[in-house]
Protein backbone atom coordinates (compact mmCIF):
# COMPACT_ATOMS: atom_id res chain seq x y z
CA UNK A 1 0.00 0.00 0.00
CA UNK A 2 2.77 2.38 0.93
CA UNK A 3 4.71 2.10 -1.98
CA UNK A 4 2.31 0.88 -4.72
CA UNK A 5 -1.08 2.68 -3.88
CA UNK A 6 -2.78 -0.72 -3.46
CA UNK A 7 -2.67 -3.99 -1.85
CA UNK A 8 -2.88 -5.64 -5.43
CA UNK A 9 -3.49 -4.24 -8.51
CA UNK A 10 -5.07 -5.97 -11.39
CA UNK A 11 -2.93 -7.18 -14.21
CA UNK A 12 -3.61 -4.77 -16.80
CA UNK A 13 -3.60 -1.60 -14.61
CA UNK A 14 -0.72 -1.43 -12.53
CA UNK A 15 3.10 -0.98 -12.54
CA UNK A 16 4.83 -3.08 -14.76
CA UNK A 17 6.25 -6.15 -13.40
CA UNK A 18 4.44 -5.77 -10.24
CA UNK A 19 0.57 -6.15 -11.19
CA UNK A 20 -1.45 -8.99 -11.25
CA UNK A 21 0.79 -10.51 -8.07
CA UNK A 22 0.10 -11.21 -4.62
CA UNK A 23 1.58 -8.19 -2.14
CA UNK A 24 4.02 -11.51 -0.60
CA UNK A 25 6.08 -11.44 -3.96
CA UNK A 26 6.17 -8.03 -3.66
CA UNK A 27 7.70 -8.12 -0.43
CA UNK A 28 10.33 -10.81 -1.06
CA UNK A 29 11.17 -8.88 -3.83
CA UNK A 30 11.77 -6.37 -1.84
CA UNK A 31 13.65 -8.30 0.86
CA UNK A 32 15.48 -10.31 -1.42
CA UNK A 33 16.41 -8.23 -4.58
CA UNK A 34 16.44 -4.44 -2.79
CA UNK A 35 18.74 -3.18 -5.62
CA UNK A 36 16.83 -3.64 -8.95
CA UNK A 37 14.22 -2.20 -7.05
CA UNK A 38 16.04 1.32 -6.98
CA UNK A 39 14.96 1.73 -11.09
CA UNK A 40 12.14 -0.11 -11.51
CA UNK A 41 8.76 2.25 -11.96
CA UNK A 42 6.05 0.97 -8.91
CA UNK A 43 5.33 4.43 -6.42
CA UNK A 44 2.19 5.41 -6.95
CA UNK A 45 2.02 9.43 -7.66
CA UNK A 46 -1.69 10.60 -8.86
CA UNK A 47 -1.55 14.35 -7.55
CA UNK A 48 -0.93 16.26 -11.11
CA UNK A 49 -0.09 19.74 -9.39
CA UNK A 50 1.77 17.69 -7.16
CA UNK A 51 4.13 16.29 -9.91
CA UNK A 52 4.24 19.50 -11.69
CA UNK A 53 5.48 21.70 -8.20
CA UNK A 54 8.46 19.01 -7.77
CA UNK A 55 9.72 18.10 -11.16
CA UNK A 56 8.42 14.28 -12.08
CA UNK A 57 6.47 14.27 -15.33
CA UNK A 58 2.66 14.96 -15.01
CA UNK A 59 1.74 12.31 -17.57
CA UNK A 60 3.39 9.47 -15.78
CA UNK A 61 1.82 7.79 -12.83
CA UNK A 62 4.59 5.30 -11.50
CA UNK A 63 8.08 6.65 -10.60
CA UNK A 64 11.30 5.00 -9.52
CA UNK A 65 12.52 5.32 -5.92
CA UNK A 66 15.66 6.59 -7.87
CA UNK A 67 13.26 9.39 -9.64
CA UNK A 68 11.76 10.14 -6.17
CA UNK A 69 15.21 10.55 -4.00
CA UNK A 70 16.30 12.51 -6.47
CA UNK A 71 13.47 15.03 -7.28
CA UNK A 72 14.52 18.28 -6.12
CA UNK A 73 11.34 19.57 -5.70
CA UNK A 74 10.23 16.84 -2.75
CA UNK A 75 13.61 18.10 -0.71
CA UNK A 76 12.10 21.90 -1.01
CA UNK A 77 8.82 20.65 0.23
CA UNK A 78 9.79 19.26 2.96
CA UNK A 79 12.32 21.71 3.97
CA UNK A 80 9.45 23.98 4.04
CA UNK A 81 7.96 21.73 6.21
CA UNK A 82 10.29 21.75 8.68
CA UNK A 83 10.60 25.62 9.11
CA UNK A 84 7.31 25.41 9.69
CA UNK A 85 7.43 22.93 12.21
CA UNK A 86 10.57 24.84 14.01
CA UNK A 87 8.49 27.92 14.23
CA UNK A 88 5.48 26.22 15.34
CA UNK A 89 6.16 22.96 17.30
CA UNK A 90 1.96 21.89 16.76
CA UNK A 91 2.49 22.29 12.71
CA UNK A 92 0.84 19.98 10.94
CA UNK A 93 1.58 18.78 6.59
CA UNK A 94 -0.72 20.23 4.25
CA UNK A 95 -1.33 19.97 0.92
CA UNK A 96 2.06 18.86 -1.01
CA UNK A 97 3.78 18.35 2.34
CA UNK A 98 1.79 15.22 3.14
CA UNK A 99 2.62 13.55 -0.47
CA UNK A 100 6.05 14.54 0.44
CA UNK A 101 6.19 12.80 3.82
CA UNK A 102 4.45 9.81 2.54
CA UNK A 103 6.89 9.60 -0.27
CA UNK A 104 9.91 10.25 1.76
CA UNK A 105 8.47 7.44 3.85
CA UNK A 106 8.36 4.74 1.17
CA UNK A 107 11.99 5.91 -0.14
CA UNK A 108 12.97 5.34 4.09
CA UNK A 109 11.06 1.73 3.75
CA UNK A 110 13.16 0.91 0.85
CA UNK A 111 16.40 2.14 2.24
CA UNK A 112 16.05 -0.29 5.14
CA UNK A 113 15.34 -2.93 2.77
CA UNK A 114 18.46 -1.92 0.59
CA UNK A 115 20.70 -2.54 3.43
CA UNK A 116 19.97 -5.81 4.71
CA UNK A 117 16.38 -5.33 6.43
CA UNK A 118 16.00 -7.47 9.92
CA UNK A 119 12.60 -8.26 10.65
CA UNK A 120 11.08 -9.16 14.17
CA UNK A 121 9.79 -12.90 13.03
CA UNK A 122 11.57 -15.14 15.33
CA UNK A 123 9.24 -15.78 18.76
CA UNK A 124 11.89 -15.82 21.79
CA UNK A 125 13.09 -18.44 24.12
CA UNK A 126 12.22 -16.44 26.76
CA UNK A 127 10.44 -13.21 27.46
CA UNK A 128 8.33 -11.50 24.77
CA UNK A 129 10.54 -9.44 22.53
CA UNK A 130 10.40 -11.26 19.05
CA UNK A 131 14.14 -11.74 17.67
CA UNK A 132 15.31 -9.80 14.27
CA UNK A 133 16.66 -11.86 11.33
CA UNK A 134 17.41 -11.03 7.89
CA UNK A 135 19.04 -13.48 4.52
CA UNK A 136 22.70 -12.18 5.56
CA UNK A 137 22.01 -11.77 9.27
CA UNK A 138 20.15 -11.61 12.48
CA UNK A 139 20.55 -11.29 16.05
CA UNK A 140 21.72 -14.37 18.64
CA UNK A 141 19.64 -17.15 18.46
CA UNK A 142 18.55 -16.99 14.97
CA UNK A 143 21.43 -18.89 13.05
CA UNK A 144 18.94 -21.79 12.28
CA UNK A 145 16.46 -19.18 10.72
CA UNK A 146 18.80 -17.23 9.27
CA UNK A 147 20.26 -20.26 6.89
CA UNK A 148 16.71 -21.25 6.11
CA UNK A 149 15.62 -17.64 5.15
CA UNK A 150 18.74 -17.65 2.98
CA UNK A 151 17.47 -20.76 1.11
CA UNK A 152 14.21 -19.28 0.38
CA UNK A 153 15.71 -16.48 -0.86
CA UNK A 154 18.20 -18.99 -3.12
CA UNK A 155 14.70 -20.52 -4.49
CA UNK A 156 12.93 -17.22 -5.01
CA UNK A 157 16.17 -15.81 -7.22
CA UNK A 158 16.31 -18.68 -8.84
CA UNK A 159 12.56 -19.04 -9.36
CA UNK A 160 12.44 -22.60 -8.39
CA UNK A 161 9.53 -24.22 -6.29
CA UNK A 162 9.02 -22.54 -2.66
CA UNK A 163 6.94 -24.97 -0.73
CA UNK A 164 10.07 -27.22 0.43
CA UNK A 165 12.26 -23.99 1.76
CA UNK A 166 9.54 -22.44 3.43
CA UNK A 167 8.66 -25.48 5.32
CA UNK A 168 12.09 -25.69 6.63
CA UNK A 169 12.07 -21.86 7.53
CA UNK A 170 8.72 -22.19 9.63
CA UNK A 171 10.46 -25.58 11.74
CA UNK A 172 13.01 -23.26 12.26
CA UNK A 173 11.46 -20.70 13.38
CA UNK A 174 9.59 -23.01 15.70
CA UNK A 175 12.39 -24.74 17.14
CA UNK A 176 14.07 -21.01 17.91
CA UNK A 177 10.80 -20.17 19.99
CA UNK A 178 7.40 -20.62 20.91
CA UNK A 179 4.71 -18.66 21.00
CA UNK A 180 2.46 -18.49 23.93
CA UNK A 181 -0.99 -20.37 23.89
CA UNK A 182 -2.52 -16.97 24.12
CA UNK A 183 -0.85 -15.28 21.23
CA UNK A 184 -1.19 -18.41 19.21
CA UNK A 185 -4.84 -18.09 19.57
CA UNK A 186 -4.79 -14.43 18.70
CA UNK A 187 -2.47 -15.21 15.68
CA UNK A 188 -5.39 -17.63 14.39
CA UNK A 189 -7.94 -15.67 15.34
CA UNK A 190 -6.61 -12.63 12.79
CA UNK A 191 -5.64 -15.31 10.17
CA UNK A 192 -9.30 -16.11 9.88
CA UNK A 193 -10.32 -12.35 10.14
CA UNK A 194 -7.81 -11.73 7.27
CA UNK A 195 -9.06 -14.51 5.28
CA UNK A 196 -12.97 -14.02 5.78
CA UNK A 197 -13.07 -10.21 5.64
CA UNK A 198 -16.09 -9.63 7.67
CA UNK A 199 -16.44 -6.10 6.49
CA UNK A 200 -16.44 -6.87 3.57
CA UNK A 201 -18.95 -9.71 3.52
CA UNK A 202 -20.66 -6.84 5.76
CA UNK A 203 -20.55 -4.46 2.22
CA UNK A 204 -21.61 -6.79 0.22
CA UNK A 205 -24.91 -8.24 2.03
CA UNK A 206 -26.24 -4.27 2.73
CA UNK A 207 -25.44 -3.07 -0.24
CA UNK A 208 -27.49 -6.12 -1.56
CA UNK A 209 -29.81 -5.38 0.93
CA UNK A 210 -30.62 -1.98 -0.07
CA UNK A 211 -30.73 -2.84 -3.92
CA UNK A 212 -33.50 -5.69 -3.34
CA UNK A 213 -35.50 -3.15 -0.94
CA UNK A 214 -35.83 -0.81 -3.91
CA UNK A 215 -36.72 -3.47 -6.09
CA UNK A 216 -39.48 -4.16 -3.75
CA UNK A 217 -41.44 -1.10 -3.86
CA UNK A 218 -41.76 -2.03 -7.66
CA UNK A 219 -42.73 -6.10 -7.79
CA UNK A 220 -43.18 -8.70 -5.92
CA UNK A 221 -43.43 -6.87 -2.63
CA UNK A 222 -43.30 -9.21 0.25
CA UNK A 223 -40.97 -11.85 -1.02
CA UNK A 224 -37.93 -9.32 -1.96
CA UNK A 225 -39.05 -7.09 1.21
CA UNK A 226 -38.11 -10.39 3.31
CA UNK A 227 -35.69 -10.91 1.56
CA UNK A 228 -33.85 -7.76 2.26
CA UNK A 229 -34.65 -8.03 5.78
CA UNK A 230 -32.72 -11.07 5.84
CA UNK A 231 -29.66 -9.75 3.72
CA UNK A 232 -29.42 -6.97 6.16
CA UNK A 233 -29.51 -9.08 9.35
CA UNK A 234 -26.64 -11.06 7.52
CA UNK A 235 -24.79 -8.05 7.06
CA UNK A 236 -25.22 -7.53 10.81
CA UNK A 237 -23.92 -10.62 11.29
CA UNK A 238 -20.96 -9.99 9.67
CA UNK A 239 -20.01 -6.78 11.26
CA UNK A 240 -20.66 -8.44 14.58
CA UNK A 241 -18.31 -11.45 14.04
CA UNK A 242 -15.78 -8.46 12.81
CA UNK A 243 -15.98 -6.53 15.83
CA UNK A 244 -15.93 -9.80 18.27
CA UNK A 245 -12.84 -11.00 16.65
CA UNK A 246 -11.12 -7.47 16.84
CA UNK A 247 -12.12 -7.83 20.62
CA UNK A 248 -10.77 -10.58 21.33
CA UNK A 249 -7.79 -10.22 19.09
CA UNK A 250 -6.93 -6.99 20.46
CA UNK A 251 -7.78 -7.45 24.10
CA UNK A 252 -9.73 -4.14 24.03
CA UNK A 253 -12.87 -2.33 22.71
CA UNK A 254 -12.24 -2.01 19.54
CA UNK A 255 -12.61 2.20 18.92
CA UNK A 256 -9.19 3.59 19.58
CA UNK A 257 -9.23 4.90 15.62
CA UNK A 258 -11.34 6.69 12.44
CA UNK A 259 -11.33 2.94 11.07
CA UNK A 260 -12.90 1.01 14.13
CA UNK A 261 -15.21 4.26 15.37
CA UNK A 262 -16.46 3.96 11.83
CA UNK A 263 -17.08 0.12 11.57
CA UNK A 264 -18.72 0.34 15.60
CA UNK A 265 -20.82 3.62 14.20
CA UNK A 266 -22.48 0.89 11.45
CA UNK A 267 -22.93 -1.59 14.21
CA UNK A 268 -24.92 0.65 16.12
CA UNK A 269 -26.67 1.98 13.56
CA UNK A 270 -27.78 -1.23 12.02
CA UNK A 271 -28.64 -2.87 15.74
CA UNK A 272 -30.74 0.85 16.64
CA UNK A 273 -32.60 -0.01 13.69
CA UNK A 274 -33.33 -2.98 14.16
CA UNK A 275 -34.73 -3.20 17.68
CA UNK A 276 -36.82 0.05 16.63
CA UNK A 277 -38.08 -2.06 13.47
CA UNK A 278 -39.12 -5.00 15.99
CA UNK A 279 -41.19 -2.80 18.20
CA UNK A 280 -42.53 -0.65 15.12
CA UNK A 281 -42.47 -2.89 12.06
CA UNK A 282 -43.85 -0.67 9.85
CA UNK A 283 -41.35 1.56 10.21
CA UNK A 284 -38.59 2.25 8.21
CA UNK A 285 -35.67 2.23 11.17
CA UNK A 286 -34.07 -1.27 9.78
CA UNK A 287 -33.79 0.61 5.84
CA UNK A 288 -32.18 3.29 7.95
CA UNK A 289 -29.84 1.89 9.94
CA UNK A 290 -28.56 -0.76 6.99
CA UNK A 291 -28.03 2.37 4.77
CA UNK A 292 -26.11 4.08 8.01
CA UNK A 293 -24.23 0.66 8.52
CA UNK A 294 -23.67 0.27 4.69
CA UNK A 295 -22.23 3.94 4.20
CA UNK A 296 -20.00 2.92 8.00
CA UNK A 297 -18.23 0.23 6.00
CA UNK A 298 -17.59 1.93 3.08
CA UNK A 299 -15.97 5.34 4.35
CA UNK A 300 -14.04 2.83 6.66
CA UNK A 301 -12.30 1.10 3.61
CA UNK A 302 -10.95 4.78 2.77
CA UNK A 303 -9.26 4.62 5.72
CA UNK A 304 -5.52 3.98 5.34
CA UNK A 305 -3.88 0.84 5.88
CA UNK A 306 -1.24 2.23 8.42
CA UNK A 307 -4.32 3.80 10.30
CA UNK A 308 -6.88 0.98 10.30
CA UNK A 309 -4.03 -1.31 12.52
CA UNK A 310 -1.61 1.20 14.15
CA UNK A 311 -0.92 0.81 18.14
CA UNK A 312 -3.32 2.01 20.90
CA UNK A 313 -1.69 5.54 22.20
CA UNK A 314 -0.87 5.64 25.68
CA UNK A 315 -3.99 8.13 26.71
CA UNK A 316 -6.64 5.29 25.66
CA UNK A 317 -4.92 2.20 27.52
CA UNK A 318 -7.83 2.09 29.58
CA UNK A 319 -10.42 -0.44 28.45
CA UNK A 320 -12.76 0.76 31.25
CA UNK A 321 -12.84 4.60 29.77
CA UNK A 322 -12.82 2.88 25.76
CA UNK A 323 -15.93 1.11 27.16
CA UNK A 324 -17.66 4.04 28.95
CA UNK A 325 -16.74 6.76 27.12
CA UNK A 326 -15.71 6.48 23.58
CA UNK A 327 -18.49 3.25 23.00
CA UNK A 328 -21.03 6.02 24.25
CA UNK A 329 -20.05 8.76 21.99
CA UNK A 330 -19.35 7.32 19.01
CA UNK A 331 -22.57 5.48 19.31
CA UNK A 332 -24.39 8.66 19.26
CA UNK A 333 -22.98 9.22 16.10
CA UNK A 334 -24.26 5.87 14.61
CA UNK A 335 -27.42 6.47 16.47
CA UNK A 336 -27.79 10.56 14.99
CA UNK A 337 -26.69 8.84 11.30
CA UNK A 338 -30.00 6.67 11.27
CA UNK A 339 -32.04 9.96 11.40
CA UNK A 340 -30.23 11.58 9.06
CA UNK A 341 -30.73 8.67 6.65
CA UNK A 342 -34.31 8.91 7.85
CA UNK A 343 -34.39 12.63 7.21
CA UNK A 344 -33.23 11.68 3.38
CA UNK A 345 -35.71 9.26 2.61
CA UNK A 346 -38.32 11.43 3.95
CA UNK A 347 -37.32 14.26 1.45
CA UNK A 348 -36.64 11.80 -1.43
CA UNK A 349 -39.72 10.42 -1.40
CA UNK A 350 -42.33 12.80 -0.02
CA UNK A 351 -40.69 15.80 -1.60
CA UNK A 352 -38.45 15.56 -3.99
CA UNK A 353 -40.49 12.47 -5.94
CA UNK A 354 -43.71 14.21 -4.80
CA UNK A 355 -45.50 11.11 -3.11
CA UNK A 356 -48.72 11.66 -1.21
CA UNK A 357 -47.66 11.86 2.22
CA UNK A 358 -50.09 10.20 4.46
CA UNK A 359 -49.65 11.80 7.96
CA UNK A 360 -50.26 9.94 11.59
CA UNK A 361 -53.84 10.06 13.70
CA UNK A 362 -54.12 13.58 15.35
CA UNK A 363 -55.22 16.25 13.03
CA UNK A 364 -54.26 19.19 10.96
CA UNK A 365 -50.63 18.91 13.11
CA UNK A 366 -49.86 15.83 13.09
CA UNK A 367 -46.81 14.11 11.55
CA UNK A 368 -45.83 12.09 8.66
CA UNK A 369 -44.30 8.54 10.60
CA UNK A 370 -41.41 8.94 9.07
CA UNK A 371 -40.87 12.07 10.99
CA UNK A 372 -42.08 11.14 14.14
CA UNK A 373 -39.01 8.21 13.72
CA UNK A 374 -36.66 10.82 13.01
CA UNK A 375 -37.40 12.92 16.28
CA UNK A 376 -37.48 9.59 18.30
CA UNK A 377 -33.99 8.60 16.62
CA UNK A 378 -32.37 12.13 17.16
CA UNK A 379 -33.89 11.82 21.10
CA UNK A 380 -32.17 8.71 21.54
CA UNK A 381 -28.82 9.61 19.95
CA UNK A 382 -28.67 13.02 21.60
CA UNK A 383 -29.36 11.13 25.05
CA UNK A 384 -25.78 9.34 24.01
CA UNK A 385 -24.12 12.20 22.68
CA UNK A 386 -24.78 14.80 26.41
CA UNK A 387 -23.96 11.34 28.06
CA UNK A 388 -21.06 10.68 26.13
CA UNK A 389 -19.28 14.13 26.24
CA UNK A 390 -19.49 14.21 30.03
CA UNK A 391 -18.51 11.25 30.60
CA UNK A 392 -15.70 12.18 28.17
CA UNK A 393 -15.18 15.42 31.05
CA UNK A 394 -14.83 12.94 33.56
CA UNK A 395 -11.90 11.41 31.95
CA UNK A 396 -10.36 14.33 30.83
CA UNK A 397 -10.54 15.27 34.57
CA UNK A 398 -8.74 11.83 35.56
CA UNK A 399 -6.18 12.19 32.86
CA UNK A 400 -5.41 15.34 32.64
CA UNK A 401 -6.62 17.29 35.96
CA UNK A 402 -9.69 19.44 34.23
CA UNK A 403 -13.16 18.61 33.53
CA UNK A 404 -12.76 20.90 30.42
CA UNK A 405 -11.04 22.97 28.82
CA UNK A 406 -12.65 24.45 25.65
CA UNK A 407 -10.18 21.69 23.35
CA UNK A 408 -11.63 21.67 20.09
CA UNK A 409 -12.98 18.56 19.87
CA UNK A 410 -14.42 19.33 23.44
CA UNK A 411 -16.23 22.43 22.00
CA UNK A 412 -17.52 21.21 18.78
CA UNK A 413 -18.97 17.93 21.05
CA UNK A 414 -20.91 20.95 22.59
CA UNK A 415 -21.96 22.72 19.95
CA UNK A 416 -23.01 19.30 18.32
CA UNK A 417 -24.99 19.15 21.43
CA UNK A 418 -26.97 22.29 21.30
CA UNK A 419 -27.57 21.98 17.67
CA UNK A 420 -29.99 18.72 18.51
CA UNK A 421 -31.30 20.52 21.50
CA UNK A 422 -32.39 23.17 19.27
CA UNK A 423 -33.67 20.95 17.08
CA UNK A 424 -35.52 19.28 19.29
CA UNK A 425 -36.86 22.15 20.84
CA UNK A 426 -37.97 23.71 17.44
CA UNK A 427 -39.54 21.23 16.71
CA UNK A 428 -41.55 20.65 20.13
CA UNK A 429 -42.96 24.36 20.14
CA UNK A 430 -44.18 23.51 16.38
CA UNK A 431 -41.11 25.84 14.97
CA UNK A 432 -40.24 22.57 12.65
CA UNK A 433 -42.77 21.13 11.14
CA UNK A 434 -42.31 17.94 8.53
CA UNK A 435 -39.75 19.39 5.86
CA UNK A 436 -38.22 21.49 7.85
CA UNK A 437 -37.72 18.64 10.95
CA UNK A 438 -36.49 16.31 8.33
CA UNK A 439 -34.29 19.39 6.58
CA UNK A 440 -32.40 19.61 10.20
CA UNK A 441 -31.76 16.04 10.44
CA UNK A 442 -29.67 16.29 8.05
CA UNK A 443 -28.17 19.68 8.57
CA UNK A 444 -27.20 18.49 12.01
CA UNK A 445 -25.28 15.11 10.93
CA UNK A 446 -22.66 18.04 9.42
CA UNK A 447 -21.83 19.56 12.60
CA UNK A 448 -20.95 15.35 13.39
CA UNK A 449 -19.16 14.93 10.61
CA UNK A 450 -16.86 18.02 11.53
CA UNK A 451 -16.61 16.90 15.64
CA UNK A 452 -15.98 13.76 14.23
CA UNK A 453 -13.82 13.92 11.16
CA UNK A 454 -12.68 17.65 10.77
CA UNK A 455 -11.20 18.41 13.84
CA UNK A 456 -9.01 15.52 13.55
CA UNK A 457 -8.09 15.55 10.12
CA UNK A 458 -8.37 19.44 8.81
CA UNK A 459 -8.39 21.19 12.13
CA UNK A 460 -5.54 18.91 13.92
CA UNK A 461 -4.97 20.87 17.02
CA UNK A 462 -5.40 20.34 20.77
CA UNK A 463 -5.30 17.96 23.20
CA UNK A 464 -6.93 14.97 21.62
CA UNK A 465 -3.88 14.65 19.15
CA UNK A 466 -3.76 11.05 19.46
CA UNK A 467 -7.17 10.75 17.03
CA UNK A 468 -5.19 13.18 14.00
CA UNK A 469 -4.76 11.59 10.55
CA UNK A 470 -4.75 12.61 7.42
CA UNK A 471 -6.50 11.50 3.85
CA UNK A 472 -10.43 11.62 2.63
CA UNK A 473 -10.30 14.92 2.16
CA UNK A 474 -11.95 14.48 -0.92
CA UNK A 475 -14.04 11.87 -0.20
CA UNK A 476 -15.11 13.52 2.05
CA UNK A 477 -16.01 17.06 0.16
CA UNK A 478 -18.15 15.38 -2.46
CA UNK A 479 -20.08 13.78 -0.38
CA UNK A 480 -20.74 17.91 1.21
CA UNK A 481 -20.62 18.66 -1.78
CA UNK A 482 -23.77 16.56 -2.52
CA UNK A 483 -25.97 16.94 0.90
CA UNK A 484 -25.65 20.65 -0.06
CA UNK A 485 -26.74 19.79 -3.67
CA UNK A 486 -29.97 17.81 -2.38
CA UNK A 487 -30.97 20.09 0.35
CA UNK A 488 -30.90 22.84 -2.50
CA UNK A 489 -33.10 20.66 -5.07
CA UNK A 490 -35.53 19.17 -1.69
CA UNK A 491 -35.79 23.07 -0.92
CA UNK A 492 -36.96 24.07 -4.52
CA UNK A 493 -39.34 21.09 -4.84
CA UNK A 494 -41.07 21.71 -1.89
CA UNK A 495 -41.53 25.02 -2.75
CA UNK A 496 -42.98 24.22 -6.09
CA UNK A 497 -45.01 22.01 -4.58
CA UNK A 498 -46.94 23.91 -1.76
CA UNK A 499 -47.37 26.43 -4.67
CA UNK A 500 -49.37 23.62 -6.30
CA UNK A 501 -51.32 23.12 -2.74
CA UNK A 502 -49.72 19.39 -2.82
CA UNK A 503 -47.61 20.35 0.61
CA UNK A 504 -49.67 22.23 3.35
CA UNK A 505 -47.92 25.48 4.64
CA UNK A 506 -45.24 24.41 6.93
CA UNK A 507 -44.29 28.05 8.53
CA UNK A 508 -44.56 28.34 11.70
CA UNK A 509 -48.05 29.26 13.12
CA UNK A 510 -48.42 32.60 14.75
CA UNK A 511 -50.29 32.71 18.03
CA UNK A 512 -53.57 33.95 18.77
CA UNK A 513 -54.20 36.31 20.97
CA UNK A 514 -56.74 35.23 23.99
CA UNK A 515 -60.22 37.25 23.29
CA UNK A 516 -60.60 39.99 25.21
CA UNK A 517 -62.90 39.71 28.66
CA UNK A 518 -65.42 42.44 29.61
Amino acid sequence: MQLTGRSKWAADRGPAGYAGREPIELLCELWFRPQQFMNNAFIDIENRPFKKAVGLAEEDRFFTPMQVATAPGINEVLSGFMRRQQADSKAQPKGHEKIALELSSAIDRISTFAGGAQLPIVPPATGNVYLKVGPTGGEPGTEQVRQALAAVRAAFIAGQPMEGPVAQLVEAVHQAGQVSAKDMRSVRLEAFYNSHRPWRMSAYAYGLSIVVFGLSRLVFRKPLLILAIALGVWGAGEQVLGTALRTMILQRAPVSNTYEALLWMGLVAVGIGLIAQLLNRKAWYLFAGVCAAFASVLFAGLVPLESQTNALPAVLRSNYWLVVHVLTITASYGVLLVASVLGHAYLFKYVILGKTAEAVEGGPRASHPLIVQTYRTIQVGLFLLTAGTILGGVWAADSWGRFWGWDPKETWALISIVIYFAILHARHIRWLRDFGMAMWAVLGFIAIVWTFYGVNYVMATGLHSYGFGSGGEVWVGLWAIAEVAFMIVARVRFVQLRKAGRIPDERPMKLKAPPKTA
